[in-house]
């Protein structure tokens, strides 16, 4: 092994510029004491994980190779020592994380970036702790600084624990965003911004005489407060980055496609706590079962006046919170307690251990059975067994050919967390605009403001009605739906006719939609559009009993989550008429409706008319 290069860093002395709303409201004689205690994390190890097939599209080579080149890129490690003599100071009163106050982790290692005639050497590396944005949910941002003194990239995305049983400070699933530095040492700067890996590392700790571990009393003797006692409703509150991932290699897709994924920030903003358990850790309260939230995606754009969804994500099963900034903290990381937030990373996301299939999912009550499942098939295991390690995988797999279409008038990333018992769906989700730009062999997003809802909202505002456009959201019994409808006045007395329609939480999934219309040869242009990417599953057109019916087939039904849209051209005005939706369970509701906007029948094209008479 070699010898570990020490960096020597000066041990800050900072108070917590403000405290946590638990600590302000918290009435304990010795909680002053706990604040000026620090606790020390040392030695350990670092796992560094590096996005390989992501950087070769980036003209950028990392040695050593992976191991693993064919599988996903978070199942290769490059495992490092930390040094002893190097170490971070906590503020953790009662054994809660508050801040990391100072201080810096050194670790040996021994990995190059090359691109073309320019290299970077790591022969070590030290993690030092930076100032973080305002808005952030981390309780701790880094610098990765090399023996050369060069900021390579910025960390963040911290999932930061302490392991009362171990006594160890793990820090794991951390993005490496690459900065400008890196960018102008390998030449090529569409490279600064990009998450091209992860970090985790798992340290020692040093516990100061007179700490309290864990809090007893107080405002935790009367929790955690499960429903239907308090009521569940967490808020996702930033979507904080949007990257792409290669979707190729050598057994995997071409290079027309990528993956996308977000991070994503939450808060527990309602007055039950939340459960949070890892999938296979056991049996748990209130549900007695490993109850923890689901995190999914999907790509939109606005194209010709239309509102396409043009790639969805599996579901990515949440496994642990930090609990930061919390009301009530009681120190188990696998419960969001009130007020409590909490981050997820990019390549956290994209992790082949969390994400699976969104058919398991009975999104209208938020539950997953773990038996007999893409994790742990049958005959059940009680444990995971499977990991997707495939290139797009139950991921959001995204032509670039539609991300960069001329006629885009907009795309959006759209995330929510499917959470049990949640009151408000729509406050866990949200979206932002991104601007898709390819360059350097890789592809940036620029991302907008964050807006709560649906991205459809954007597209029409919710629960209205005008004479070009309307959009109505349903909750009916099985679930929530939305259809949202913008005309076009094409002159001479033609109009276009855009629907979207949104089956959020529906879990029998919808077969046909049908609007009235009569049986005309001025009804024409149809166009289908789903997030599949297939035209030889699309939906089929048919003038029916005074009906458009738009229909589909046993292999493409819309489940939840998705949104299918069509169009067409009529010879009429619009006017308010209902929208007729066809379950495909016919153990459920036979059909639910919606109020849209539809081609007035008593207005259409004179020609039509007096033909028809």
């Amino acid at each position: 092994m070699k010898k570990i290069i020490l960096i020597a860093v000066s041990i800050l002395s900072t108070q917590v510029s403000a405290l946590s709303p638990w600590l302000e409201t918290l009435d304990k004689e010795n909680k002053q004491q706990q604040l000026d205690l620090r606790w020390s994390a040392f030695g350990g190890q670092a796992d560094v994980k590096f996005m390989y097939n992501k950087l070769n599209d980036m003209h950028v080579t990392v040695s050593p190779l992976p191991q693993y080149p064919n599988m996903h890129w978070d199942l290769n490690h490059l495992v490092y020592p930390i040094s002893e003599n190097s170490k971070l100071e906590l503020q953790m009163p009662y054994g809660n994380i508050e801040e990391v106050t100072g201080g810096s982790l050194a670790i040996d290692s021994d990995f190059t970036f090359t691109n073309g005639k320019y290299s970077i050497k790591v022969n070590s590396f030290k993690l030092i702790p930076a100032e973080k944005p305002k808005e952030s949910s981390d309780i701790v941002n880094f610098k990765l600084i090399d023996q050369n003194n060069n900021h390579l990239f910025t960390v963040n995305s911290i999932h930061i624990e302490y392991d009362r049983e171990q006594g160890l400070l793990l820090m794991s699933n951390m993005d490496l965003f690459a900065t400008k530095e890196f960018a102008t040492l390998l030449g090529n700067s569409f490279l600064e911004g990009q998450v091209v890996g992860q970090l985790h590392t798992y340290n020692k700790l040093s516990i100061p005489e007179n700490a309290e571990v864990e809090l007893r009393g107080g405002s935790c003797a009367n929790h955690p407060v499960w429903p239907p006692a308090g009521n569940v409703d967490v808020a996702l509150t930033a979507i904080g980055s949007v990257q792409y991932r290669s979707a190729h290699n050598s057994n995997g897709l071409d290079s027309d496609y990528i993956v996308i994924a977000p991070s994503a920030s939450l808060k527990n903003v309602g007055t039950a706590d939340v459960p949070w358990y890892t999938k296979y850790s056991g049996i748990f309260d209130p549900y007695n079962n490993d109850q923890h939230p689901l995190l999914n995606w999907a790509i939109y754009r606005e194209v010709d006046g239309r509102f396409e969804q043009m790639a969805v994500s599996g579901v990515k099963h949440a496994f642990l919170t930090i609990n930061f900034n919390c009301t009530i903290d009681c120190g188990n990381s696998h419960i969001l307690w009130l007020g409590c937030e909490d981050v997820y990373g990019v390549g956290n996301n994209d992790s082949s251990s969390a994400i699976g299939p969104r058919e398991e999912i009975e999104a209208y009550s938020g539950t997953w059975d773990n038996c007999g499942t893409f994790f742990d098939p049958m005959p059940c295991q009680g444990s995971q067994q499977n990991f997707s390690s495939g290139p797009g995988q139950f991921r959001a797999v995204v032509n670039t050919n539609d991300l960069v279409d001329a006629n885009n008038s907009g795309v959006y990333m759209q995330a929510w967390y499917l959470i049990r018992d949640d009151v408000n769906i729509f406050n866990s989700m949200g979206y932002r605009e991104i601007t898709p730009t390819a360059g350097g062999g890789g592809w940036s997003f620029n991302p907008g403001p964050f807006a709560n809802g649906a991205a459809l909202d954007n597209y029409v505002p919710k629960n209205t009605i005008s004479a070009m456009q309307s959009s109505q959201t349903i909750e009916s019994r099985e679930g929530q739906f939305a259809v949202a409808v913008k005309v076009i006045d094409l002159g001479n007395g033609l109009f276009r006719y855009n629907y979207a329609v949104e089956n959020y939480e529906v879990d029998p999934q919808f077969s046909q939609f049908r609007i009235p219309m009569l049986d005309s040869p001025l009804v024409t242009d149809f166009v289908f559009s789903d997030p599949d990417d297939n035209v030889t599953n699309d939906w089929s057109f048919n003038l029916i009993n005074n009906e458009l019916q738009v229909t589909g087939s046993a292999t493409n039904e819309q489940d939840w989550g998705m949104l299918f849209s069509f169009s067409f051209t009529a010879p009429s005005p619009p006017v308010e008429g209902v929208m007729t939706i066809d379950i495909a369970n016919p153990n459920a509701t036979n059909t639910v409706s919606s109020v849209v906007l539809v081609p007035d029948l008593n207005d259409f094209d004179s020609l039509f008319n007096n033909s028809f008479e």
